[in-house]
Formats: structure tokens, sequence, C-alpha cells
């Protein structure tokens, strides 16, 4: 079940990659702003406290993975899918994430739901 604002309604949950880029800021804040729940990931714990001041923290999540390990990879898709209940999008440069989250959702049949 995916969580939402507090009109009730979320537009889906996206997961920016890189988050803790300037594009990546911006990103996140703009999803955040039109309504979406995302979940932000850099490489460093410092990276996301860097970008964290000014968000709202009901429909954020934060995670610290490297890209380039897949265990941490896996961790950060558990991790959405236990907040939120679903990705519906992978936004950033970081291609590991965003493959992995497309193999998770064809093993389960093209559902990006827990």
């Amino acid at each position: 079940m995916m969580r939402t604002d507090e009109s009730g309604s979320a537009r889906g949950v996206v997961v920016v990659t890189a988050a803790g880029s300037e594009q990546g800021r911006r990103t996140a804040q703009e999803l955040l702003d039109s309504g979406w729940c995302i979940a932000v990931t850099a490489r460093t714990v410092a990276e996301l406290a860097r970008i964290m001041p000014g968000m709202s923290g009901h429909r954020l999540l934060a995670v610290a993975a490297d890209p380039d390990d897949p265990r941490q990879v896996a961790q950060l898709l558990d991790r959405v899918l236990g907040r939120f209940g679903r990705i519906d999008s992978v936004l950033g440069a970081e291609s590991s994430v965003a493959s992995a989250w497309r193999r998770r959702t064809s093993q389960e049949g093209g559902v990006a739901a827990a």
C-alpha cells in the first residue's frame, strides 16, 4: 500500500539516483513539490544530508547506497518497496539501479509493487 500526502493522494513513487548532485536535488524537490513520493539515493550519508534541508519527510525516503554494489542496490529497492509499496520510475545517472528495478519488475510479471 502506498502512503499518501495530507490530501489523501499521491502521484506515484519515483527513485531519484545520484541525488547528491545539484541536478538530482532539483529533480527530487520538483517531484516532491508536484505530489510524488520519492526515494533519494546517493553514495554517502553526507551527500544525502546536504540535500535534505527543506524537503518534506512524509513522502521522502533517503537511502545511502553504492550503485555499483548489487547487494546495496537490492537493499535500496527493498527499502523503497517496504516504505511505499511500489516503484513507478527510476530517474538518474545510476543505470545499475534502473536495471535492477527492471529485472525485478519483469520477474514479478510486470508488477512494480511488493
